[in-house]
């Protein structure tokens, strides 16, 4: 899918121009040097996962279009699934086609700035820039000291609960197991809980856990570190609940799933964000929920998830993809984003915006306090994937934790 801007100028230069008129900003000349002609349009690359979903594609061409017009500039998307995002963000790396601007998950900025794929934004961002944004958001964003992405978006996490069937919120670990089973115990039909094992969220959703119980990917070093005493319990706890019936098919069931299984009155509780909202508010009198804090283990703790721009090294115009970068950070664009998807503030601007003083996002608001960056593994999608099968085998019986932990560590450690 591409997306153009063209004026009168620009047509004539590409009428004159075609064969020079590719997606980066000037024409080569001879002795390889390579400028922008007076009346040509520059054009920039930036990779989109999820630009199919007329919302999010509304939302990023509202600042797109405005910086065309703005500076002459030609922008294309290059789209993606978030699904295959990662691996076909590799795939043009290795080709040596890399956008100028990508949109990735944080996650995955260590495994490209160890490839040199990305650049280092040190030298961009200004102390106004600084200023600007949430620093704990921001920092997510930080790879051995170094900013390698901007931050777009930031969710949180609460508990979703059937208030008419669950008094009081659970706030343990212990609450939440004997919150699912007197559910299913009352409600046979129904499901107490959920524990999604999808690719696509459920580790993000899984380190809740793994970190309300002082575990984590990596050693202090950053070398993966998944057979801990600590990840090791934080799976037998949660293999607990498929052992009694509590959860609905870990394997098959996805984090996507649980909204429409709640207001179907499937499921009792469930792990999420606000993005949940609309679903649930239309089933509300059938199915009337709550949301609160989620449940401690040792610790309060939640995955900080947050998606960032970052620049390709491979670039030939990073000055100008900063420039995008900035320009898409600004707050009328930014807030418009956070607003429509439910996400939290990456602006300061935005905190004092009357929807973060509602009811319904105070446990989300709290819980960001007790946030956790998502681990900053080497390659995440090979992560994701043992991690996630490693949980799959616990939870339905076909291992232990610890011989499950153990082999994904083992198997990650040889790539």
């Amino acid at each position: 899918m591409k997306r153009r801007f063209k004026s009168a100028i620009a047509l004539m230069a590409t009428a004159l121009l075609s064969v020079s008129m590719v997606a980066c900003s000037g024409n080569e000349k001879e002795g390889g040097e390579s400028e922008v002609e007076k009346g040509e349009t520059q054009a920039l690359q930036i990779f989109i996962p999820g630009y199919e979903d007329e919302l999010w594609k509304g939302l990023y061409d509202a600042g797109i279009n405005d910086f065309e017009k703005e500076n002459g500039v030609e922008v294309e998307v290059i789209p993606a699934g978030w699904d295959e995002a990662n691996s076909k963000i590799v795939s043009l790396i290795q080709a040596n086609e890399a956008p100028d601007v990508m949109i990735t998950g944080t996650r995955s900025l260590r495994q490209f700035s160890e490839m040199g794929a990305i650049e280092s934004l040190d030298g961009f961002i200004t102390d106004d820039f600084k200023a600007e944004r949430v620093e704990n958001v921001l920092e997510t964003a930080k790879i051995d000291g170094k900013q390698y992405g901007i931050p777009l978006a930031f969710s949180s996490r609460a508990l979703y609960y059937r208030t008419d069937l669950i008094e009081k919120a659970p706030t343990t670990w212990d609450e939440l197991l004997a919150a699912a089973e007197k559910v299913k115990s009352e409600n046979p039909e129904m499901y107490g809980f959920a524990v999604p094992t999808d690719i696509t969220s459920g580790t993000d959703e899984l380190f809740n856990f793994i970190y309300q119980n002082g575990g984590s990917a990596t050693d202090e070093s950053g070398n993966i570190k998944l057979n801990t005493p600590e990840n090791v319990a934080t799976l037998e706890y949660l293999k607990k609940f498929n052992d009694a019936g509590l959860i609905p098919d870990p394997v098959s069931t996805a984090r996507a799933d649980q909204a429409q299984m709640f207001q179907n009155g499937d499921l009792a509780m469930f792990v999420s964000g606000p993005w949940e909202k609309k679903v649930l508010d239309e089933s509300a009198e059938k199915a009337p929920y709550g949301v609160a804090l989620l449940p401690a283990g040792q610790k309060m703790a939640e995955t900080l998830v947050t998606d960032s721009f970052s620049i390709s090294s491979q670039s030939e115009n990073k000055e100008l993809a900063w420039k995008l970068v900035e320009h898409m950070g600004k707050f009328e664009y930014q807030n418009a984003y956070d607003e429509a998807i439910g996400f939290f503030p990456i602006l300061k601007a935005e905190e004092g915006e009357a929807r973060y003083q509602d009811e319904f996002l105070k446990p989300f608001k709290e819980m960001i306090q007790h946030g956790v960056p998502e681990p900053h593994v080497p390659v995440w999608d090979t992560f994701n994937k043992e991690f996630t099968e490693a949980v799959q085998k616990v939870m339905t019986g076909a291992a232990t934790a610890e011989e499950a932990l153990k082999s994904a560590e083992e198997e990650l450690l040889k790539n």
